[in-house]
């Protein structure tokens, strides 16, 4: 059945992102992207594409997570704990994910499946999910009111040369 449909820039990078360095604190990368009351609804996609770049001393590893309410708010898709290789300088990473809406509502779920790739890491491409690469599950979040979407990185060890900035990212609605 042929359904119309239509992509929308919902939110883009104008500038590199906070460099997330010296710290083991889950940061935020971006800035949020408030997602408004009532905008997902029942089927609608999100697409959420982000990257940049990283430089390690070590082997620190890495993990990326997009949680629902900002950085203190609910996990809806984690990535494994990325291993990262020695003396990378300027290294490539890269998200891309795919959130859909299940049910709407005050107790709406979404599910959020997609991959991370970090190159200089022991596996540098790797399935993302809310159980971070494991069996996906649908998360409950609040979808009626308005609700930060932020994408977060935590390094593993704390080193003023274990630096990931941000350069680009767009969300964007498919339908």
């Amino acid at each position: 059945m042929s359904r119309q449909f239509w992509t929308e820039a919902l939110a883009w990078a104008t500038a590199s992102g906070t460099a997330v360095a010296n710290s083991v604190t889950e940061t935020i990368m971006f800035p949020n992207v408030t997602i408004p009351a009532n905008f997902l609804q029942d089927g609608r996609v999100l697409h959420i594409q982000a990257q940049g770049q990283h430089s390690t001393t070590g082997t620190p590893t890495l993990i990326f997570r997009l949680r629902w309410g900002g950085v203190s708010g609910t996990v809806i898709c984690l990535s494994p704990t990325f291993t990262c290789g020695s003396g990378v300088t300027a290294n490539l990473w890269e998200l891309d994910l795919l959130l859909q809406v299940r049910a709407n509502g005050s107790s709406g779920t979404v599910v959020v499946i997609g991959s991370a790739t970090v190159q200089g890491a022991t596996v540098p491409g790797q399935l993302m999910c809310v159980a971070g690469g494991a069996t996906p599950a649908a998360t409950t979040v609040d979808l009626t009111a308005d609700a930060a979407l932020a994408i977060t990185a935590t390094w593993g060890t704390q080193s003023a040369s274990n630096t990931l900035t941000g350069w680009n990212y767009v969300i964007s609605a498919l339908n």
